[in-house]
């Protein structure tokens, strides 16, 4: 038994199309990338019981994410754009793939993985005074899809 690093969690943005995804890492110039799941619950109490009881009947996840601009990298070049255009709807939505490489499947190389789509909820943009830094948020638009992720060709499969 071993401590899972925070490395060992990682994300992939598609910056190609729906069609032809490429998806690249969500790594170089990301300071911080925090999920919240924030489920929502259903509670109650029944006349013959002390207790709440409570249900989970759905989530409302988010990313927030904190970048330094860096040239040539087409996660940031996206976020950037959804940002400084002030994109709205489907130009202003995302997918990324959330990989586990703690949690290889049975072929070598194929990692266990979800896949959502985000509206980017831009923030702010240009605080720091050494490198040009973005902030905002990811919401998600639907349910994940389960499948998995083979690193060495950077392709998604539903499971």
């Amino acid at each position: 038994m071993s401590i899972v690093k925070r490395a060992d969690r990682q994300h992939y943005m598609n910056t190609g199309t729906k069609e032809i995804p490429v998806w690249s890492l969500i790594g170089e110039g990301f300071t911080e990338f925090t999920e919240s799941k924030n489920a929502v619950s259903y509670q109650r109490r029944y006349i013959h019981e002390a207790t709440k009881r409570t249900d989970i009947t759905g989530y409302a996840p988010e990313i927030d994410y904190e970048l330094e601009v860096y040239s040539d990298n087409p996660v940031i070049e996206k976020l950037r754009l959804i940002t400084d255009r002030e994109m709205t709807g489907e130009a202003a939505r995302i997918e990324v793939i959330s990989v586990d490489l703690f949690d290889e499947t049975e072929d070598k190389g194929i990692y266990n993985a979800v896949k959502r789509e985000y509206s980017v909820i831009p923030d702010e943009c240009g605080d720091g005074t050494d490198a040009l830094c973005y902030t905002g948020t990811m919401k998600a638009v639907g349910d994940i899809t389960v499948g998995v992720f083979a690193k060495s060709s950077g392709t998604f499969s539903i499971k």
